[in-house]
């Protein structure tokens, strides 16, 4: 085993860092609260193009999304998630290599944590128990994420007795530190916990004699299909649950735009109509005198439009929610959508297209802050009684049917939360802390442009 400990003031630990990093073969997975150093990101992001597995969770946090990394990119080759907030931070800064280093300490990943700040670093290699300590609490923030996408290297028990023979062959070399990846693989396994805690824990000759039974009540009548039904079914489970997560989120990012949207056309509209007018007047003006402009162009149709959207805002209202009724709109949506989710396990219909009605009922009440519609259809579906269809489907294609049509499902919402996350609406959304403010600030900017082009092209005729 050896411990280095690294101090910023004196050392370039970021250098040192990134030297670790290069080593790489197999895996690094990395938890940190702020990641915004974009040298340490592109370096994940070579790693991924060699062929290296990169997972990483940072805090959700303004100093994360405003930074330049762009982390959705370790989605292709890897995991990603934003787990915590301002009031529960996700707090972590350690990194693991190929299951053998282990990187940790005070230092964020940030520019100014290398250069500005008195960090301490401390990277430790051929302790494994630390490094399964480490590996086992980076799962657990996976899960905490409610983004575990995984599910598709989910091992079959065949493959196992295929891992359970490399594994037994490298500790008869003495090479122990090659069993990691294998291991943390059939962790995914339930049935098999007794016996990967006891090769985490390093006793091999109590792992091998759990191995030899399980092998021997495995190869003794083996049902091969009952074993993979039950395994379609876990990750069918695993999956509902991760589409209902994402749906969730996806429905309140798209509630808040659209409610934005909606206050920044009632309020802003008028002011920029009254713009535009005076400015269909100055370029009539203009025109008389023998003066094109070319920004005045195009004013007609920005006029009709503005007006449009401004009419078609009136028809709708979306009133201003306080804290409590906000906090209890968005618990009586979380726990509606489990009831009438298409795909939920939880789902009270049989039939999957009334279900999507509901849902999408739900949706548009939400989006518009209706919390007497929210608080019916919470109360009607709790009424309901819950039916699974994946007890009542049995027939194995159908299950592998299903399974493949929740991956794609999945990866679509995954896809369109993604985008949401990452469009400018959102990203200036999330920046403004007080909306009344800021409408209250854009008028202003809006008057001031209005007696502007007064003050330019009418006072001075």
């Amino acid at each position: 085993m050896q411990i280095d400990s690294y101090f910023t003031k004196q050392i370039d630990v970021r250098k040192i860092i990134l030297e670790h990093l290069d080593s790489a073969t197999i895996k690094v997975i990395v938890a940190v609260a702020w990641f915004t150093d974009t040298i340490l990101f592109n370096k994940l992001l070579e790693l991924q193009d060699k062929g290296v597995v990169v997972d990483l969770i940072i805090t959700k946090h303004k100093f994360n999304t405003d930074s330049r990394n762009n982390y959705h990119l370790i989605n292709e080759n890897g995991f990603f998630a934003e787990i915590g907030s301002d009031d529960q931070l996700m707090h972590m800064k350690f990194c693991v290599i190929d299951y053998s280093v282990v990187i940790s300490g005070s230092a964020n990943w940030s520019n100014r944590a290398f250069t500005v700040n008195n960090e301490e670093v401390t990277i430790v290699s051929g302790n494994q128990l630390r490094t399964n300590s480490f590996v086992e609490e980076f799962e657990r923030l996976k899960e905490l994420s409610g983004k575990i996408i995984k599910y598709e290297n989910a091992l079959d028990i065949s493959k196992a007795f295929k891992y359970f023979k490399l594994i037994k062959a490298f500790v008869d070399l003495g090479d122990t530190s090659s069993i990691q990846p294998y291991i943390h693989e059939l962790k995914l396994i339930e049935e098999l916990t007794p016996i990967t805690n006891l090769l985490l824990a390093g006793n091999y000759d109590l792992a091998f004699l759990e191995i030899d039974k399980f092998e021997k009540n495995y190869t003794q009548l083996v049902d091969v299909t009952a074993i993979e039904k039950a395994q379609i079914v876990s990750q069918i489970k695993l999956l509902s649950y991760q589409i209902e997560t994402l749906e969730i989120e996806k429905t309140e990012i798209e509630a808040q735009i659209e409610q934005f949207n909606h206050r920044y056309i009632i309020e802003l509209n008028p002011l920029i109509s009254k713009i535009l007018a005076l400015k269909k007047k100055i370029y009539e003006k203009l025109k008389k005198h023998g003066i094109v402009d070319d920004t005045f162009e195009k004013i007609e149709e920005e006029f009709n439009q503005t007006n449009k959207e401004y009419q078609e805002e009136l028809e709708i209202e979306i009133p201003e929610l306080n804290k409590v009724d906000s906090a209890d709109l968005k618990k009586m949506h979380r726990e509606a959508v489990k009831l009438c989710h298409p795909d939920s396990p939880s789902c009270i219909y049989e039939d999957k297209a009334e279900a999507a009605r509901v849902f999408s009922e739900l949706t548009n009440a939400v989006k518009v802050n209706d919390i007497e519609r929210v608080k019916f259809l919470w109360n009607e579906l709790k009424l309901g009684n819950p039916i699974s269809d994946i007890d009542i489907v049995k027939e194995l294609v159908h299950l592998r049917v299903k399974l493949e049509t929740l991956k794609a499902k999945y990866n679509y919402l995954f896809n369109e939360l993604s985008l949401l996350q990452i469009s400018e609406i959102w990203k200036m959304i999330l920046k403004i802390e007080d909306w009344s403010l800021y409408f209250e600030n854009q008028k202003t900017l809006l008057e001031q442009e209005h007696e502007s082009l007064i003050e330019k092209y009418v006072d001075h005729e």
